[in-house]
């Protein structure tokens, strides 16, 4: 049973700063050795217009249409997806190649396929996401289904190395 815990908010302080450490594995060329489970996500600022970073997780991808999917844990919270609701223009780079790509928040039911897949192949995880976004889940196809409706899930497709 999908079940709220409490209010998720993004981290701040200390915490916020042990969130942003996988930045400097990609900022001093050591991306490889975070695979490609994670993306270091470069977009830009929707007030400031500046450059921003973000590391984040790839839940699924399909590397034959160049497609790369990522959760935003804090939902419309998240400042990385704030940003990327305005501009879709972004940089990723997994491990240490870099691509120029097109951000896109998918729909409800696109969001609970892609979720279902990560749950497949991470039926542990799917808690702990939960669990930081504020939820508690069993992992149960209905919970991961009610909680795809909360989280939103962004497609990023790869337009070519930069």
């Amino acid at each position: 049973m999908l079940r709220k815990i409490g209010e998720p908010s993004p981290p701040k302080g200390l915490k916020l700063k042990l969130f942003r450490a996988p930045l400097y594995f990609y900022r001093f060329k050591l991306g490889f050795l975070l695979g490609e489970r994670f993306i270091h996500l470069k977009h830009w600022g929707r007030k400031s217009g500046n450059l921003k970073e973000t590391v984040i997780e790839v839940i699924d991808q399909d590397k034959t249409k160049g497609k790369l999917y990522s959760a935003s844990g804090f939902g419309e919270k998240s400042q990385w997806f704030k940003n990327i609701s305005v501009n879709h223009s972004v940089f990723v780079c997994i491990k240490n190649t870099e691509y120029k790509a097109t951000a896109r928040v998918l729909s409800d039911d696109e969001a609970t396929d892609v979720l279902l897949r990560y749950v497949k192949a991470h039926p542990k995880s799917i808690k702990g996401v939960a669990r930081l976004s504020g939820y508690e889940i069993d992992g149960y196809e209905q919970d991961v289904i009610e909680f795809s409706k909360i989280i939103k899930i962004v497609e990023f497709t790869l337009d070519g190395r930069t």
